[in-house]
């Protein structure tokens, strides 16, 4: 299964003081059970360790065309579709409308004044819309998840100064790669597991290109290549900047 990460999120909003954000990154942007009408691919498995296995899952269906998604890397060679990104399923979009309305109308652990920063912090992002794909590289021993965030390019800035504290708070001390050609791209690394038995590696990742913040994901079994993960994310990034020219 994904791996999960040692902190609770809301707090680390919380400790920082970033309560307006708790409901987007710890809530979280991405696994909204309000959003109920994002536009998604049928479900799929989910990813299982090295020397296991599962049923392949039928052909799901496709997206409808729309410009976010675009911005989303196409699926590369020797990958397919990979498991779920949490309820949303592995392709999915949603308008930002939609998401706000969603937003808005999930109150759960929110106090009062929580649930006004985070409606005076949706109000400032000016939100777009939201996409995300899933990635598994042939054999399924690895998974990469990319999620795309569309919004007004100040906000966005700000929101991904904030993540990028976020991993650094969860991080587990080893030093990260850096994404050559983006400076401003933001890697950390958390291993996962029993100390020192750790089996699973992973590696997140926060950029901005434009109006679009990018958060990536890559995990898999021990020995994890961060090396190919943070060549997978510049491409991604290389996608936004040039559409059709990533590799």
């Amino acid at each position: 299964m994904e791996p999960a990460r040692k902190v609770n999120r809301k707090a680390v909003a919380l400790v920082a003081g970033v309560v307006a954000v708790a409901a987007l990154v710890g809530g979280g942007v991405w696994a909204s059970a309000a959003i109920a009408d994002a536009d998604r691919d049928a479900p799929t498995a989910y990813w299982v360790p090295l020397g296991e296995t599962y049923d392949k899952p039928a052909e799901p269906g496709s997206v409808p065309a729309n410009a976010l998604s675009g911005k989303l890397l196409p699926v590369p060679s020797g990958f397919a579709l990979g498991p779920d990104l949490e309820q949303d399923g592995n392709n999915f979009f949603v308008s930002g409308e939609k998401a706000v309305e969603g937003f808005k109308e999930a109150r759960g652990g929110m106090s009062s004044s929580e649930r006004k920063k985070r409606d005076e912090m949706l109000a400032e992002l000016k939100l777009k819309g939201l996409a995300g794909r899933s990635y598994t590289h042939e054999g399924f021993s690895s998974v990469v998840e990319i999620r795309i965030m569309q919004a007004d390019p100040g906000a966005v800035g700000k929101f991904s100064e904030i993540s990028k504290k976020f991993l650094e708070f969860t991080a587990d001390g080893r030093e990260a790669p850096k994404v050559d050609g983006f400076p401003d791209a933001k890697c950390s690394l958390l291993a996962i597991g029993e100390e020192k038995k750790e089996k699973i590696d992973s590696i997140d990742c926060v950029a901005v290109e434009g109006d679009v913040m990018v958060t990536f994901r890559a995990y898999g079994s021990k020995p994890f290549k961060n090396a190919d993960a943070v060549e997978f994310f510049k491409n991604q990034l290389n996608h936004l900047k040039s559409p059709g020219e990533s590799v």
